[in-house]
């Protein structure tokens, strides 16, 4: 009988509030101010404010934000670490579908987005070698490196 492994989303994650905590990642690199407010979050989720701040306090009571009120957030250091991953899950299996498994960029970022919080480092490492260890994905942005795969001698 085949063994079957079961792979959690990380931290108990929704696509939801990886979606949101890649929204503050983007807003931040736009952003001079190091914290982003919650109808900057809302706006470029297309949501009302009321929604936006119920999953910013639901990530900074999971640890992965920082609040500075009358302001707005930013990352903490495990949120930071959470984007990273979920942020390389995306570009590596993207990058690696689009590569090597002949299917649209489009179709490889749609699957990406389903996948990226279930797929396990161990595959993302092993696609991360077999691609070269790339710097940038398809769309020119950067890949995070993680230091056992990437940074191996």
């Amino acid at each position: 009988m085949p063994k079957f492994i079961s792979i959690k989303a990380s931290d108990g994650l929704t696509e939801r509030e990886a979606e949101y905590l890649k929204a503050i990642f983007n807003l931040e690199l736009m952003s001079k101010k190091g914290v982003v407010g919650s109808l900057e979050v809302a706006n470029f989720m297309g949501v009302s404010c009321a929604t936006a701040s119920e999953v910013l306090k639901k990530l900074y009571e999971k640890g992965l934000l920082n609040r500075e009120p009358w302001r707005g957030v930013s990352f903490s250091e495990k949120g930071m670490m959470e984007v990273n991953r979920i942020l390389r899950n995306h570009r590596i299996f993207e990058t690696y579908a689009y590569r090597f498994l002949s299917i649209s960029l489009e179709d490889a970022c749609e699957c990406a987005n389903r996948i990226e919080l279930q797929i396990s480092d161990k595959i993302i490492d092993s696609m991360c070698r077999i691609l070269g260890h790339p710097e940038k994905c398809l769309h020119n942005n950067d890949i995070p490196r993680r230091i056992s795969c990437c940074l191996r001698k």
